[in-house]
């Protein structure tokens, strides 16, 4: 399948869960289809965008503010969320998200040790 007919079948609605599950989690996916991905309904999807290396900043910076905690844990731990991303996380009401902040090997350490502190 094409970009331009996963685009298509996007756009109808006509995807299904697990091909969406799939294309969220691959690596090789566009950029384009996983920002189309990132407003998904499902938090499955948007947890696995998240959690992609290939997932554009302007993606992972919109999905810091998601509602799900579980996908701000991602974007957390994802290795391209840029360091003002982290910050902002590294004060999540959410001790999970905290975590993961400190487990990405990005964060500087000063972000690291004032939250463990």
């Amino acid at each position: 399948m094409t970009i331009k007919e996963i685009e298509i079948q996007l756009a109808l609605g006509s995807l299904s869960f697990d091909d969406k599950l799939k294309l969220a989690g691959n690596e090789r996916t566009s950029k384009k289809i996983l920002t189309i991905l990132s407003t998904d309904k499902d938090d499955d999807i948007r947890w696995h965008v998240a959690n992609n290396p290939n997932t554009p900043i302007e993606v992972l910076k919109k999905l810091s503010k998601d509602e799900g905690w579980t996908i701000r844990c991602r974007v957390a731990y994802n290795l391209n969320t840029p360091i003002d991303v982290l910050k902002k996380l590294s004060t999540d009401e959410d001790k999970n998200v905290r975590y993961w902040v400190v487990e990405n090997s990005n964060a500087p350490a000063r972000i690291s040790k004032s939250i463990t502190h």
